[in-house]
């Protein structure tokens, strides 16, 4: 989920090392593999949320909001970034396009914020679920959390414009304004964290244990590995305003942010039961092979090594039917001997009697 700030910072600073293509093909490789991963794992995770009435519940609805920006980033944002990548490594030449930096930038931007500000939005959620529990169940209905994520991308395409418009202009203002507020949202998140931990403490010196427990705790992991995705890109941008970073450093700072869009639903499968059964079903509906097409690819087999051998089939055919009379003979020999020994045990009866 690398962020534009990051990628100008890279390209503020990629002049002041040398370029490697080696180094250029590694990264470009890791990205491919990282962008095609994504969209796998977000195009089967939405199929999943799609499909399954008991995983479309209320508190999964921002999850799935934050399934659809990540698969955004994999699909659109991430190629575009490798692109860029590629022609500041002299992997290819490419001229100048104004207007696909922009669309980078725009994509790339939006869907990022609409990521952490979705993580920002659940760990709200969750300390309001964990520390009233009454007043949630009376005020998050399922329309609550509609507006919720229109708010989202609402305040995601405005910050995105604020700071893309700031980098046109000053690069240390851009920095300044997005490290003031991503540095904002992960201390909400924060708090957030703490606050929870403590009602769940509160909770078991009471002998209580909450229902929602175990899902709070599986959105929580989810926001938690957002939140460490972000944190490095937020300290390396705020050093290069005063220190210059290598080139290195800040790839490794996004490829970092972008793999958060894949962990997710790594963290879907393993933590919420109804999406892994969701999983594990699908998979068993997939089309197998039937034992009588297997049968019928055998018997093909055997014909065409039988034909390319030269083999007499009509000479086999006969074979098996001469077999096949025979052993009828000796049935019907067989059956015609047991009705004589029955026949004469039935006479030698009538004369003793």
């Amino acid at each position: 989920m690398a962020s534009s700030e990051g990628n100008n910072s890279l390209n503020a600073t990629l002049f002041l090392t040398s370029f490697s293509q080696t180094d250029g093909v590694f990264w470009c490789t890791a990205l491919v593999l990282v962008s095609l991963f994504v969209v796998i794992g977000n195009v089967l995770s939405l199929g999943i949320f799609a499909l399954n009435k008991k995983l479309r519940k209320k508190s999964f609805l921002l999850v799935i909001n934050m399934a659809f920006a990540d698969l955004m980033l994999g699909a659109l944002a991430l190629p575009l970034y490798i692109y860029h990548v590629g022609k500041d490594f002299k992997l290819w030449t490419a001229d100048g396009n104004d207007s696909l930096e922009m669309l980078y930038r725009v994509v790339d931007t939006v869907c990022a914020q609409a990521s952490i500000i979705t993580a920002t939005f659940i760990a709200v959620e969750r300390f309001f679920a964990t520390g009233w529990p009454l007043k949630h169940r009376s005020l998050a209905r399922r329309r609550t959390y509609y507006f919720s994520i229109a708010l989202v991308w609402f305040s995601s395409a405005a910050i995105s414009t604020t700071v893309i418009h700031f980098s046109l202009i000053s690069f240390s203002i851009c920095i300044y304004i997005w490290v003031s507020y991503a540095c904002t949202l992960t201390l909400v998140i924060a708090c957030c964290y703490i606050g929870i931990w403590k009602n769940y403490e509160t909770g078991r010196k009471l002998l209580c244990r909450s229902p929602n427990e175990r899902p709070t705790k599986t959105l929580l992991i989810v926001t938690l590995v957002v939140l460490l995705s972000w944190l490095p890109m937020i300290i390396v941008n705020a050093l290069s305003l005063y220190i210059p970073i290598n080139h290195n450093i800040l790839l490794f700072v996004n490829l970092i942010n972008f793999s958060n869009s894949l962990v997710n639903p790594i963290l879907y499968s393993l933590r919420i039961s109804e999406f892994r059964k969701a999983l594990l079903s699908t998979a068993r509906k997939i089309p197998k092979p039937s034992l009588s097409r297997l049968a019928a690819a055998s018997t093909a087999v055997q014909l065409q090594v039988a034909f390319k051998d030269d083999i007499d089939l009509g000479a086999i055919l006969r074979k098996k039917e001469n077999e096949e009379g025979a052993e009828e003979t000796e049935v019907q020999s067989s059956t015609r001997e047991g009705s004589l020994k029955s026949n004469k045990s039935f006479s030698s009866d009538v004369n003793r009697s």
